[in-house]
């Protein structure tokens, strides 16, 4: 049995892996905030080693700004989630929330639901956005 923190937390996790978000400026990109996390952190990275200069540190304040507006709506609709579950019994709260996230899971990993100009294709599943 899990507390309402606890389901606050997962559903934060599975919306922050899953849950595709719009970003217009880079060619219609549609992927989960933990893609901009790894492309903040692969572009920060290119900017301390070799320097911010030109549109690098736009596109590092771009890709942060990205993530943590991404990070905190995921916050907010898992926290409004774990509120409406709260009023359920915790045995059908953890029900609801893990057979949701699992049938998110599994339409990330079987099917194409992100678009991204970022990878080698265009569409791809959870593992090909993530890598």
């Amino acid at each position: 049995m899990m507390k309402s923190r606890t389901l606050r937390r997962i559903w934060f996790l599975g919306l922050w892996l899953l849950l595709p978000w719009p970003l217009s400026v880079v060619g219609h990109a549609f992927v989960p905030a933990a893609r901009y996390a790894i492309l903040a952190c692969a572009s920060s990275s290119i900017a301390l080693t070799e320097g911010a200069a030109g549109p690098v540190g736009l596109i590092v304040a771009l890709l942060v700004g990205v993530t943590l507006l991404t990070t905190l709506a995921c916050w907010v609709i898992a926290w409004v989630i774990a509120k409406l579950l709260a009023r359920l019994p915790l045995a059908y709260a953890s029900t609801i929330t893990w057979a949701c996230l699992g049938f998110g899971l599994f339409v990330a990993l079987l099917f194409e639901p992100y678009r991204t100009p970022f990878g080698r294709a265009l569409t791809g599943g959870l593992l090909q956005v993530l890598s």
